[in-house]
């Protein structure tokens, strides 16, 4: 896997299919506002950068496959809550479509060293809407996605990035309605017709289910 900023790069591989190995190498050290002259000072700085996105780029590896959040922080993330600071904080309805577009928003930003801001959620999220989107709404998402500890701000700048938290929840509720929920319940539906159910095991199995269980109901009531 490679990665690209600019004149520099970042790559990832298993080396003698033993190891993942992972490397960052900066072909212009003016990218990240160092110099180039050769002195402790600048061999630091770039020593600093170069772990800081390896140890980036791991972490978001290995929050993607760590185990999916607890029922505590789904019930804080998903329903209103207090932030440690007393402030208020809207919950984070899972199927609600603004908060699944942010969702996917956000973990598409994940990947940004600088982070991201507001102008840039408003036009992602209004082009996976595929409706207005305002500065206004993105402030209020900003927000309430600060207060449930899902992202962070950038000291000094009106930019954020996610937090471990907000990968974990991010990844989890967008993979679980895009691959799980939208798709299964769309072979459950009871008007799919008889041929295009026989092509999904789950609607065969479903049917299945639900004629079985009407025979028992209707027995049952018979013989009462």
């Amino acid at each position: 896997m490679c990665c690209y900023y600019r004149s520099s790069r970042m790559k990832q591989y298993f080396k003698e299919h033993r190891a993942l190995r992972t490397e960052t190498v900066i072909s212009d050290t003016r990218d990240f506002g160092i110099g180039r002259r050769v002195n402790a000072t600048n061999w630091h700085a770039l020593r600093a950068v170069g772990q800081a996105a390896n140890r980036r780029l791991c972490d978001a590896e290995a929050c993607d496959a760590a185990p999916a959040p607890d029922v505590v922080t789904s019930e804080q993330v998903t329903l209103p809550s207090d932030d440690p600071d007393g402030l208020h904080a809207p919950g984070l309805r899972f199927g609600d479509r603004r908060v699944m577009a942010v969702l996917s928003a956000i973990v598409g930003f994940a990947h940004l060293p600088a982070g991201f801001n507001n102008r840039r959620l408003t036009d992602l999220v209004a082009t996976l809407l595929d409706a207005p989107y305002t500065s206004r709404q993105a402030t209020y998402d900003l927000r309430r996605l600060r207060r449930e500890g899902m992202i962070e701000r950038i000291p000094g700048f009106h930019r954020y990035q996610l937090t471990q938290l907000g990968r974990r929840v991010a990844v989890l509720f967008t993979k679980a309605h895009s691959r799980v929920l939208a798709p299964g319940l769309g072979w459950l539906h009871p008007d799919l017709p008889d041929d295009v159910s026989q092509r999904s095991p789950l609607a065969k199995a479903w049917r299945h289910l639900h004629n079985t269980l009407d025979d028992f109901i209707a027995h049952g009531m018979i013989a009462a």
